[in-house]
């Protein structure tokens, strides 16, 4: 399902010092994953795709091992970006020819399925249904589709020419919504670009499919989360207000001059997904230029609250969140730390400060 020749030449170019047989491995690793699910394999690809692959290289002081990368994440151009239609796939007895493919240094990251306005709201059901068939989702589709095409895949938009709405691999039709901003373009700015009004679905591609915005989702907003009491693993991808809040934290925190011009306000209803966003916001940082090797402390008002947080981080597998039980313990996971991640309550960091140790 990928465009082998593209991405090792994209390979070769991001990583001057590969050999081919290294490149090659690097092909192999993303087309012969090995999974019992599609969502298995899809957790295998985006750890890849977003941590890069562990190579051991010849050079001239002996074998040494590097991280080679997939995208350069922090200079989208110099990434290869393709749109492409009625991309054929293979399938067990039939062919799938998804309407729209883009393709970012020969991987397939997003599909669109373009469906005719005349439908009424039934071209949303229509074009979700094939996403369903194409990925294998249900009995009923088995052997119908090529569920290797949505291992990489990221991003999933429906489309009518008007509206669009947009979801990830596997995910169930009541959770597809609707992309409601261009940001970090302004509505005006689209329209201007355009030459007319910008409607939902223009606002949605260029919010989801620019190309920094879309190697920004595959990044830092994709989690795969385990369902504590079933054990299943769900694929979630993030809403527009948690990709606006997380990166105008990061923004703010980058701009400030002083400490205390860093904060701000996140509103959130009840249910909206304010663990995740933190999660994210988390996740982020531990990436960005700004911060090197950071503790990261993550303070709740309420004991309940910093449960909740705890529970999501863990089963979404963020590395090493730490819980602080007491003062003593906070204080113990605080001394000489870095690289860390710390959940507590505001009583507890109080208290820390108070004894003079904050």
């Amino acid at each position: 399902v990928l465009l082998t020749a593209r991405l090792d030449k994209a390979l070769k170019k991001l990583n001057p010092w590969l050999s081919d047989d290294s490149a090659t491995k690097a092909v192999r690793s993303l087309t012969g994953v090995q999974a019992a699910t599609l969502i298995e394999a899809s957790e295998k690809v985006h750890t890849l795709l977003t941590y890069g692959l562990s190579v051991e290289q010849d050079g001239p002081d002996g074998k040494k091992g590097r991280t080679l990368r997939y995208f350069d994440f922090e200079n989208p151009p110099d990434n290869e970006f393709i749109v492409t239609r009625q991309y054929t796939v293979k399938g067990a007895k039939q062919h799938i020819r998804p309407d729209v493919v883009v393709l970012v240094n020969g991987i397939p990251l997003a599909i669109i399925e373009c469906k005719s306005p005349t439908l009424g709201e039934g071209w949303k059901q229509e074009a979700i249904d094939q996403f369903s068939r194409y990925q294998e989702l249900d009995d009923k589709y088995r052997e119908v589709g090529a569920p290797r095409l949505f291992e990489p895949v990221q991003v999933l938009v429906a489309t009518c020419g008007q509206a669009a709405v947009y979801g990830t691999v596997t995910t169930p039709h009541r959770f597809y919504a609707e992309w409601k901003t261009p940001h970090p373009m302004a509505k005006d700015e689209l329209s201007k670009i355009l030459g007319r009004e910008a409607n939902p679905q223009d606002v949605a591609l260029a919010g989801l499919l620019n190309p920094a915005n879309l190697l920004d989702l595959v990044r830092n907003f994709v989690v795969f989360e385990r369902d504590s009491a079933t054990g299943k693993t769900i694929r979630k991808l993030c809403r527009y207000q948690q990709f606006i809040a997380v990166n105008k934290a990061i923004e703010r925190a980058a701009a400030a001059k002083k400490p205390t011009d860093r904060g701000g306000v996140v509103w959130h209803t009840q249910g909206s997904g304010k663990s995740l966003t933190m999660l994210w916001l988390a996740l982020k940082l531990r990436r960005d230029a700004l911060h090197k090797n950071p503790t990261l402390v993550i303070v709740t008002d309420r004991k309940d609250l910093d449960e909740q947080i705890s529970k999501t981080f863990r089963n979404c597998g963020f590395p090493n969140p730490d819980q602080a039980d007491s003062v003593r313990d906070l204080r113990d996971l605080l001394s000489g730390s870095t690289g860390k991640t710390v959940l507590t309550t505001v009583q507890k960091f109080q208290e820390l400060a108070s004894a003079g140790s904050g």
